[in-house]
């Protein structure tokens, strides 16, 4: 019997096959067009799409405390102990809910917030997995993650402000981000600081996103990185060329992978990003 059950939310963008493969569960967040409520699921990204580019706004909920009991319920089956890493917890609340679930478990399962979002969050995933796949202990495990977690960089580029600015999820950064797109015609760079994102930078187009992108993490040295986008597939490959000679870093290794609902109803179409372990 495995000794710890590894759980995620739906926020992770792994690509499902690896999920798979390393055994993780992943509790969906829900995403709301109106009032029709469905859960983020892979199968249904198609659908998002559709409606996202039919003009319809969508919204993201976190899963409630007893969605994640009924989780932890599963996992504590066929496990001794169960570990969910979700989302940042700045700006969901995806982490007090699951936090709240905890409690009725005693101490056979921990929640770990991993201030992250999409493959930020999801390179802390494909982490503890390994130190569970090596026999790891729940306490080594969370101790490796609340270090990983220091090292882990992001930043992400927006081909428009639209959708985050619907979501609310980051106002004053954004309003400031809004005049500056508005008077100069510019595309918005965000990266991460404990937790919560904030501005980076502003470039003219998606070319120039990516340049300084490599520019910015030139010379930095990654234990693991992971490219992701919304929609734009060509993107996100000339952001992988362009970053592993500036990281020194395998090309053949860099993790690809096509963002979900959550990342799409924030940051709208044609963003793309990366995130990595820094060594």
């Amino acid at each position: 019997m495995p000794n710890i059950a590894l759980l995620t939310d739906s926020s992770n963008d792994l690509p499902p096959d690896l999920l798979e493969r390393h055994g993780v569960t992943v509790v969906p967040l829900h995403i709301h067009f109106g009032e029709e409520t469905f859960p983020d699921a892979y199968d249904r990204r198609e659908a998002f799409w559709a409606r996202f580019a039919a003009g319809e706004t969508p919204r993201t909920a976190a899963p409630s405390p007893a969605i994640f009991a009924e989780a932890y319920e599963r996992a504590l089956v066929q496990s001794d102990e169960a570990l969910m890493i979700t989302v940042t917890s700045k700006h969901s609340s995806t982490y007090q809910n699951a936090l709240l679930a905890a409690e009725g478990f005693g101490n056979r399962v921990r929640v770990f917030d991993s201030w992250g979002i999409s493959l930020a969050q999801g390179v802390l995933v494909l982490r503890a997995a390994q130190l569970i796949a090596r026999g790891a202990q729940m306490d080594a495990v969370f101790a490796h993650l609340e270090e990983a977690r220091a090292r882990t960089r992001l930043m992400l580029y927006l081909d428009s402000l639209d959708a985050i600015q619907r979501s609310g999820r980051i106002a004053p950064v954004i309003h400031a981000a809004r005049r500056m797109s508005s008077l100069l015609s510019v595309r918005i760079l965000l990266t991460m600081k404990e937790g919560a994102l904030t501005f980076a930078g502003a470039v003219r187009s998606p070319k120039k996103g990516v340049r300084h992108i490599a520019r910015h993490f030139q010379g930095r040295r990654a234990e693991s990185l992971a490219v992701a986008h919304t929609r734009a597939p060509e993107l996100a490959q000339a952001l992988a060329d362009a970053i592993a000679p500036a990281m020194d870093f395998p090309r053949d290794a860099i993790l690809m992978a096509e963002a979900g609902p959550v990342l799409g109803a924030h940051g709208g179409f044609r963003a793309f990003g990366v995130a990595f372990i820094e060594r």
